[in-house]
């Protein structure tokens, strides 16, 4: 009888309780430790609002608007980490 993975709970597992997509993230996270890990992954993986300041000016830059846009303007964001878009395939 298979059962979720225990990590993603997306795939099907028969004899383990990590798919093998899961298992490199679990060995990583063995080599590197697991606060390691996490800094990386927020690093990399998300924004913060200075960020997200910084992404849309580049894109008012790239679009040439010649009027600055007031925060006011700007819909409000969050204090709390964004998600970054994601790339569908993470192993090379």
């Amino acid at each position: 009888m298979p059962f979720n993975c225990y990590l993603c709970e997306k795939e099907s597992v028969y004899l383990t309780w990590f798919c093998g997509d899961c298992r490199k993230i679990k060995n990583i996270m063995n080599v590197y430790g697991k606060k390691e890990l996490l800094q990386i992954l927020e690093t990399t993986c998300l924004r913060n609002k200075n960020q997200i300041g910084y992404k849309i000016d580049n894109i008012v830059k790239k679009v040439g608007f010649k009027e600055t846009i007031k925060e006011s303007e700007l819909p409000k964001i969050e204090t709390k980490m964004v998600l970054r878009n994601t790339k569908k395939n993470l192993t090379n």
